[in-house]
Formats: structure tokens, sequence, C-alpha cells
């Protein structure tokens, strides 16, 4: 600093001399504290811990000792899923329900014993893919489904696959279902699906890598598309000069 006399003075305790080295260094700090408050914000959001945003999906059909999907009335049907349990439980429980008077689009549990029940548990959109997929169900036979309604009335029990868990052949979720009876058929009412709550983390912590790999997959894209254009534009004044 200067006084009006030209002579130099010493500057105020607390201000320090700023090169234009110094105001880009911290410039590109700032935008890198802001990019990766932004990246976490958007992480938290795909994360979605509290549940606020969860739209889930199932979908159970019938099929035959080869795995074969039928393709008559009964054998099929889907629903949306809610989560019923309190925000932060010990256990994640996800609800659908079905609508046994229907007298068209029903899942009918047949006493024969080529049949097998199947199912899937999706989120995110109404169309099932193998990146919203929650878990699946194992296949149960139909007989052993009858069998275990004859001793607790209008109910048996399964078990769902989450494949992106870590050791998940050893971490199956436990699935119940109510069946009604009508017209003399046995009709699938509801199914509740049970999971841990650390099992529901780790499946979303998943999905979160899953978005990340696809950023970084994208920015990947970006980078080689900007390469290849830089390299023609390099070309074109080659040519001109």
């Amino acid at each position: 600093a200067r006084s009006h006399f030209g002579s130099s003075l010493p500057l105020p305790i607390g201000i320090a001399h700023h090169t234009p080295a110094v105001h880009q260094a911290e410039a590109a700090k700032m935008a890198d504290n802001k990019a990766a408050e932004k990246e976490k914000k958007a992480e938290m959001k795909v994360m979605d811990e509290k549940d606020e945003t969860f739209c889930g999906y199932c979908s159970f059909q019938m099929l035959d000792a080869d795995g074969i999907a039928s393709c008559v009335k009964g054998c099929n049907i889907n629903s949306s899923v809610q989560i019923v349990s309190p925000p932060g439980a010990d256990l994640v429980v996800f609800e659908a329900h079905f609508c046994a008077t229907n007298p068209l689009f029903f899942m009918e549990i047949r006493n024969e014993e080529q049949f097998y029940l199947f199912g899937q548990w999706w989120m995110d959109g109404p169309k099932h893919s193998e990146a919203n997929q929650i878990c699946q169900l194992v296949p149960i036979k139909m007989q052993d489904c009858i069998k275990q309604s004859e001793q607790t009335p209008h109910a048996f029990a399964g078990e769902a696959h989450c494949q992106v868990l870590r050791n998940s052949t050893t971490r199956l979720a436990s699935a119940s279902f109510t069946t009604e009876d009508k017209k003399f058929k046995t009709k699938l009412a509801k199914v509740i699906l049970t999971m841990p709550r650390e099992a529901w983390m780790e499946y979303k912590s998943y999905r979160v890598r899953v978005w990340k790999a696809g950023k970084n997959w994208a920015g990947q894209d970006k980078d080689e598309d900007d390469e290849k254009k830089k390299d023609e534009e390099n070309k074109d004044e080659e040519k001109k000069e």
C-alpha cells in the first residue's frame, strides 16, 4: 500500500498478498468442493436411506418342470409393493395384495405335481429388469404350497434370493403367502417379503455403486468423443496449412 506521499506502507495485519496463481488455486479448490458436495447429494438421493421415494413392484407366475411359463388364465399376476415396517426397523417388510375375486387376472395355486410358483420383486418402475430387481423367489412346488396351507390354513412360506448381497445364498429373505378359496380355486391374495435392514442397506449400496459405474462409463465415453473431435480439428487445420 502507498500513502499519498508515494511511500510504501505495511499492509494491515491479516491481509496477505494474493498472486493470480493463488487465486486460481483457491477457485479450483472451491469448484472441487462444490462438485464433491453435489456428487454427495446425488448419491444420497440414489441411496434413499429412509425409503422416502420407494416404488416397488412384484409379479408371480406358474412354471412347469422345465421352467416354462404357462399362458392361460390364472397363471400370472402382478402388483405394486409397499414398505409397511416402521422407519429404521431391524426388519424391512414389503407387502403386496392381489384381488382374489378378479375372474380373469389371478394366480391359482394348483394341486398338481408338475407346477411351480415363481416370483420377482423390483423397484423404480413398473417394468422389470436385472438392474432394478430386488430379489426373486426360489421356485416352490405348488403341491408343497398346498400341503403347507393344510397345516396353517390359507398360508404357506418360501424364500427369496437377493443375488447382489455378499454370501447371498446364506442370506435368503423370507416370503409368506396368504391365499383365498374362490369357486373351488385357491388364489394368491397377499405376499409379505421380510428382509433384515442390513441386507436392504447393502442392496441399496450396491445400487449406488452401479449408478457411479454408469457415470464413470459415461464420462469415459465423453472423454473419448472429445479426443476424437480434437483429432479431427487438428487434421482439418493441417489440411488448410
